[in-house]
């Protein structure tokens, strides 16, 4: 089993996903094994927040307490991050997370956003 920690959008958090009233792509995907999801053995979401809103705030802290407190094996930010408009600070967000906290970072949920 995969423990997977998601970090979102704060501005489409409080929208929702594209589609629905509520935040489901990410589930879909996981449940499904579908897009960032299918290379992960048995991926199950364990936590998932959105950032503290623009630029990007709190995703270092967020990932580090789903790190320690959660013990997830991966973060992943989700796909929303990368859609119009892009977040600025999401490229130096993932290499923050990698190279402070040292846990993997996977740049999409749903689909592949490097």
């Amino acid at each position: 089993m995969t423990k997977v920690g998601i970090i979102a959008c704060k501005l489409r958090w409080d929208m929702g996903c594209a589609k629905y009233s509520s935040h489901v792509n990410c589930f879909l995907a996981c449940m499904n094994k579908k897009g960032r999801f299918q290379d992960l053995d048995n991926p199950v979401i364990v936590a998932m927040c959105s950032c503290n809103g623009c630029p990007g705030k709190g995703r270092f802290e967020k990932a580090e307490v789903m790190k320690d407190l959660v013990q997830v094996d991966v973060i992943m930010l989700a796909s929303c991050c990368y859609k119009p408009p892009r977040c600025s600070h999401i490229d130096q967000s993932a290499q923050d997370i990698e190279e402070k906290i040292k846990i993997k970072v996977i740049k999409g949920t749903v689909t592949k956003e490097e």
